[in-house]
């Protein structure tokens, strides 16, 4: 497999007034880039630039007409991002210094060799498409937020339950003015005519980093109680151990009236004074249950919605009405009137999570419940499902999840460059740890878990000095000491997090080159002392580094892949995980011919 040139979709113009080094250079340039432009002078280069907007510049210093520095100094009065690499000859070294002044991102001295040229490039290149790869994943997350702090409301809070800000939409239901609450104590806000020790878990949940859902009731400027249903999320730093808290509010102050209706609605409808207790009573129990509500007949007639229902699926007030409740549901309309009339039959609510479309077909999620009414004759009367709308609950979660995974890949491609290695290897060991993972018998939330940190696996590299870890002859034993320390760095950079992803990405980094003999290190852990992480891992790793050619090394034909992993049967690795892996080995295979034409 050949490893992924950087350059490939690099645009580049190179500038040098030597015809030889022209002809010797740009053989060279020409098909390790997607577009080369030459220019002879300082002059042209510019009028290229300006024309073409290349990803790099390459130019001499000393040139007719218009030398390298002003031409270098020419562009940054327009563009301060492309990188500009500069060559020079000895006795051309006095002007170093106007080159810092015009920004020169990297210095070449002549005669340069062409290896040295096209190494400076690709490492310029690369750094510039990472940087550009991060921008547009910053922007995407940053959009993402916007997205939710636009639509929610929103109170961000620190460690110790102090407000750091409130978003526009909660200050303005709440009535104070710009920047008052900052930096008070969460528990100011609270409406203090309530059993205050009901708040206890809350404010443990504060101390202790931990998700909390409730409800809360909070004072208005005017003094007015209102009353939300709130969910506390904790948001975490994934290579920063502190975290914060973002409080997404759902205003169900209309509830509490919606009680008051109910009851006047009963009064003309109901027949006599038990009746009218028994269905109360039954519509008070129901109203406690959620947010958004919907009444509807046992065929799913829909009888009457709340506003908050009607806004979440679109709708006008009673524009629902005599319109059938299943039919918001048409990936569950079966199954749900299934479970309700089973509900119904006997006698007791259900409980569901249903995704839902509104009248535009966008999907949202709802913790739901559904209870039966019935006449004091028994028969039922109507249903009432209440919805709790937790959507952008579930999309920020799924969100920071990914930002999370994505953090991770991105730090595990930057170890495996250091050692001139690209992406695909880490995204190959996460997916052949996937496969194993769930050959072995590992739960759904396991093997997506161990996929995630499996790219963790070398992040101790980080920290190994160049001149041992791209060293492409046989390591000295000092050096195989000091290259065995990874390990040990990796476990450590992820600290004593309690964190799911942290606790998992230091298993990995600590125990991949653990043996089931106990020949491994850097603990010699032994047979299933040896997390099962970490033994999956080590079968992955050690068959994707055989499989792929290296500075120091050839490539394994499968069958001396598999007699060598044969003979470490019981030895380094776990005989029972080795024999699943050779059963199954036609799916390890497709994976890396999947991946090498990819690559």
């Amino acid at each position: 497999m050949e490893l992924e040139n950087p350059l490939d979709s690099c645009t580049l113009l190179y500038v040098e007034d030597d015809k030889d080094i022209r002809r010797r250079v740009i053989p060279f340039l020409a098909p390790r880039v997607k577009t080369l432009w030459v220019a002879e002078n300082g002059e042209k280069g510019l009028e290229l630039f300006e024309k073409c907007s290349p990803d790099i510049v390459v130019t001499d210093l000393g040139m007719p007409k218009m030398d390298g520095i002003q031409m270098a100094r020419a562009i940054r009065t327009t563009d301060e991002e492309t990188p500009i690499v500069l060559t020079a000859s000895f006795s051309e070294d006095y002007r170093l210094s106007a080159a810092i002044d015009a920004h020169i991102n990297s210095f070449l001295s002549k005669p340069v060799k062409i290896t040295d040229l096209v190494k400076t490039v690709e490492k310029t290149a690369e750094k510039l498409f990472g940087q550009r790869a991060r921008s547009r994943t910053q922007s995407t997350l940053a959009q993402h937020y916007l997205a939710i702090e636009e639509s929610a409301l929103l109170i961000y809070l620190d460690e110790k339950g102090r407000i750091k800000r409130i978003n526009e939409g909660m200050n303005s239901l709440l009535g104070y003015s710009e920047d008052i609450l900052l930096g008070e104590p969460f528990e100011d806000l609270l409406y203090r005519d309530h059993t205050f020790n009901r708040y206890d878990s809350l404010f443990e949940a504060f101390k202790s980093g931990e998700s909390w859902y409730g409800e809360v009731n909070l004072l208005s400027h005017s003094d007015c109680e209102l009353i939300f249903k709130a969910t506390l999320i904790p948001i975490y730093d994934t290579m920063n151990p502190s975290y914060q808290f973002m409080m997404l509010l759902d205003d169900i102050t209309e509830l509490v009236n919606y009680r008051k209706l109910l009851k006047n609605e009963l009064d003309q409808t109901q027949d006599t004074l038990y009746e009218k207790i028994h269905f109360l009573k039954q519509y008070q129990n129901a109203i406690n249950e959620g947010t958004a509500i919907c009444r509807f007949l046992e065929d799913g007639t829909i009888l009457k919605t709340d506003s908050r229902f009607d806004k979440i699926f679109g709708f006008e007030k009673n524009e629902l009405v005599r319109r059938s409740f299943y039919q918001l549901c048409p990936n569950l309309e079966t199954d749900l009137r299934a479970k309700v009339a089973e509900a119904i039959s006997n006698r007791t609510v259900l409980r569901k999570r249903i995704r839902c479309m509104d009248r535009n077909g966008r999907m949202y999620v709802s913790d739901s419940v559904f209870i039966p009414i019935y006449r004091l004759n028994g028969e039922i009367e109507e249903i009432i499902s209440i919805h709790n709308d937790i959507t952008d609950i579930i999309k920020l979660n799924e969100e920071i999840r990914n930002t999370q995974k994505e953090l991770l890949y991105i730090l595990g491609e930057v170890v495996e460059s250091r050692s001139q290695e690209t992406g695909y290897h880490v995204k190959r060991v996460a997916e052949y740890s996937r496969i194993l993972g769930r050959l072995a018998g590992l739960s759904e939330e396991e093997v997506e878990l161990l996929g995630i940190v499996a790219p963790m696996h070398d992040v101790g590299k980080i920290a190994i000095p160049d001149k041992i870890l791209l060293k492409p002859d046989k390591l000295e034993p000092e050096e195989e000491k000091i290259i065995r320390e990874h390990t040990v760095i990796g476990g450590e950079l992820f600290g004593n997090s309690e964190r799911s992803f942290m606790k998992a990405a230091r298993i990995v980094a600590l125990e991949h080159h653990e043996s089931y003999d106990g020949s491994g290190y850097p603990y010699a852990k032994e047979g299933e002392e040896i997390h099962i992480f970490g033994r999956i891992v080590a079968i992955a790793d050690v068959f994707d580094a055989l499989s792929v050619e290296r500075s120091y090394k050839r490539s394994w034909p499968v069958e001396e892949i598999i007699d060598f992993m044969k003979r470490e049967r019981g030895k380094k690795f776990d005989p029972h995980l080795i024999d699943l892996f050779l059963e199954n080995l036609d799916l390890f295979l497709e994976v890396r011919k999947r991946e090498n034409m990819a690559s």
